[in-house]
């Protein structure tokens, strides 16, 4: 699956760079006295999705491509409507807007919102994007020759795009390379190259590089000696990056001793994390350095630990009825 790329910049910010609307372009300081002369004083913000669209049919790319985004993403002033999205960023496409190509495609490769998926578009629309210059579009195109996802699978391919991204600060195409030379996938297996290259991905923030490197220490897999402190670095950066398998792993092996530890027990919590839920119901049911007692919490952080399958949750609540309903 391929990913989306998010930029409201694209030249063009709310009220920038739509040329038919040159008299509103000011300072705001100014925009009381522009308006009133070009009759615009009734203007409403709901209105600059109509003068976007007059711009768009005036063939103004970033125009189009900002109202297949208002439309993908919505906005206090227009609900999500996929297809409008795919017709506008389809505009914008066929004006050479790089951005709108891989939209366009990330939502022909994912079918998100009722659109019918087509991943011969997507793989078109991918190739265009990366034509233009986008690299998320040259990354994705990579991925669709590698799962051979609307073309001929290509490793050949998917390993050059890969490289080509890597080196453009794309993590995930860092990533994806590392494992195609950790396993040794049309390219000569290379432990120390897939090393680098996990190092790179997730240092260029890609939460998955870091986790695949954390994997790695934790199991001493690969002929990588087992290391349990760098793993626990590595599972950390992945759970700042909001990667919950991560954040699991990290409670998992380690106590809740810091608000460090506390932050990302609650992060592992909130997105499903059975023992990180569990670690803090624990650690409210006494006093300790980082909280106080709260029998409330306690039971709210194991109630919710037990339901996804955390036994020893299940059983201090169980010793909490039995004692008496206190812990």
């Amino acid at each position: 699956m391929g990913k989306f790329n998010l930029n409201w910049n694209s030249k063009l910010g709310i009220f920038t760079t739509i040329a038919v609307l040159a008299l509103i372009l000011v300072a705001i300081s100014e925009r009381k006295v522009i308006t009133k002369k070009a009759g615009l004083e009734s203007l409403t913000d709901e209105e600059y999705v109509e003068y976007y669209k007059k711009a768009c049919e005036l063939k103004d790319a970033d125009a189009c491509y900002e109202l297949g985004l208002l439309y993908d993403k919505g906005d206090k002033d227009v609900s999500v409507d996929k297809e409008n999205a795919l017709t506008y960023y389809g505009l914008a496409c066929e004006l050479d807007n790089a951005t709108a190509c891989n939209n366009l495609a990330y939502l022909y490769n994912t079918g998100e919102g009722g659109v019918e998926k087509h991943n011969g578009y997507a793989f078109r629309y991918y190739k265009k994007s990366c034509d233009l210059g986008d690299m998320i579009g040259c990354y994705n195109l990579g991925s669709m020759y590698y799962h051979g996802e609307g073309t001929k699978p290509s490793k050949y391919r998917a390993k050059r795009l890969f490289e080509k991204v890597c080196k453009q600060g794309i993590g995930a195409g860092c990533n994806d390379l590392a494992y195609m030379y950790a396993h040794g996938i049309h390219v000569r297996r290379d432990i120390y190259e897939a090393i680098s290259l996990y190092n790179d991905g997730c240092d260029y923030g890609e939460a998955s590089a870091c986790n695949n490197l954390a994997n790695m220490y934790a199991k001493g897999s690969f002929g990588v000696q087992q290391d349990p402190v760098k793993a626990e670095q590595y599972y950390s950066k992945a759970c700042d990056l909001d990667d919950v398998e991560s954040c699991n792993k990290l409670v998992s092996i380690k106590q809740i001793k810091t608000k460090v530890d506390l932050d990302k027990a609650k992060k592992a919590c909130e997105h499903n994390g059975a023992t990180g839920c569990y670690k803090l119901g624990e650690l409210y049911t006494r006093d300790n350095d980082l909280v106080k007692k709260d029998e409330e919490k306690a039971l709210h952080y194991l109630t919710k630990a037990c339901d996804l399958g955390q036994s020893q949750a299940c059983k201090k609540i169980g010793d909490f009825h039995k004692n008496g309903n206190k812990f």
